[in-house]
């Protein structure tokens, strides 16, 4: 391993992994698939449930217990990398137990943005998040955005560096409509809450609009209150798609919408639709703002409906030809900016 400077040797470490389903999960088995391919690699991962469920507080527990001890009599390695920084104590006992490996912790949107919050819960959280910048003042915290990067370091974490993320989903090898065509209708990917934005759109920007629109929704319920929208004559709820479905949804809408009211780490619908082949227009805030840039979709002010209303107004009015000119374009520079290739790459220039 020594002689080659481009190979590390690699302890990951994880709370998420499939078969739970979740951004953080793809994240952290895509990243080590990738890092394998150059790398030793150690994973120590708590598997998800068969049904695509997250694991229960026990196993939680009984996973940060067990790999505390198992870290204790672990062979030394030169990088230690935390899958998300809500588990940043394994990395301190990793610290503490060989002085000499890199402590790296991932940063993901839920896992410094709740802590600013309102509420006791949020500043305990935070308190505790504190407290793992004070111990591991020398690890380095890979951000997947710029706006979580800045959070790390408000938090007090001394190095921080940005990876953004990627998107497996692939193309849909026949779409119902031709080049520049679309079905008319808007598309709406995400869980079924209120920070997701999807009841303000359809209360506040679809009145607006210079004639009807429909959109069609697909995600996991949350929040039976922001469910009610789903009553709405102007929504076709879908339930819950696969990658394939997805896919030719986003291709197929006249615009993929990401309407979010509250802040998100990265924006992995905007990729995904772009990558796809799918017209992109999201809220121009926070991890979503760097993702959905000029050259792969439009942003607009979330707090303008106006401003939505008159973009949407201006997709539904191109020609095919220009629609068609510009998801060529996008489609492209979104296939080549988020690939798992570029994040392993970049993963490893954080490693030092």
């Amino acid at each position: 391993m020594e002689e080659n400077p481009h190979c590390f040797d690699i302890r990951f470490i994880t709370r998420k992994w499939s078969p739970a389903v979740g951004g953080i999960e793809t994240y952290c088995v895509r990243l080590c698939a990738e890092m394998a391919k150059r790398n030793r690699l150690d994973i120590i991962a708590l598997p998800g449930k068969e049904n695509g469920d997250a694991p229960g507080t026990w196993q939680m527990l009984t996973f940060g217990l067990g790999t505390g001890l198992r870290l204790l009599f672990a062979r030394p390695v030169r990088i230690v990398h935390i899958g998300d920084i809500s588990i940043w104590p394994l990395g301190w006992l990793a610290q503490l137990r060989h002085r000499n490996s890199k402590i790296i912790l991932s940063a993901h949107g839920s896992d410094l943005s709740f802590a600013r919050r309102k509420g006791l819960a949020a500043k305990l959280y935070g308190f505790y998040i504190g407290l793992g910048a004070r111990l591991l003042s020398k690890a380095t915290v890979i951000a997947n955005s710029n706006w979580i990067a800045s959070l790390a370091t408000d938090t007090g974490f001394n190095t921080v560096v940005t990876v953004t993320l990627a998107t497996d989903i692939k193309a849909p090898d026949e779409q119902e409509f031709g080049p520049g065509k679309h079905n008319g209708q808007l598309f709406f990917a995400g869980r079924i809450v209120k920070s997701k934005g999807l009841s303000h759109l359809v209360n506040t920007v679809l009145p607006l609009l210079s004639r009807p629109l429909k959109i069609r929704v697909a995600g996991t319920i949350w929040d039976e209150e922001e469910a009610q929208i789903l009553k709405n004559p102007q929504v076709e709820y879908l339930g819950v798609l696969g990658p394939d479905a997805l896919a030719l949804e986003y291709a197929n809408a006249l615009c993929v919408v990401v309407p979010s009211i509250g802040p998100e780490g990265f924006g992995l619908v905007a990729a995904e639709a772009s990558a796809v082949g799918g017209l992109v227009l999201a809220a121009d805030h926070s991890g979503l703002a760097q993702t959905c840039t000029a050259d792969v979709g439009f942003v607009a002010d979330i707090q303008d409906p106006e401003a939505w209303a008159k973009q949407l107004d201006t997709f539904a009015g191109w020609t095919q030809e220009q629609r068609s000119t510009f998801i060529g374009q996008s489609q492209k520079v979104a296939q080549q900016r988020f690939s798992w290739a570029r994040v392993a790459a970049e993963t490893r220039n954080a490693y030092g």
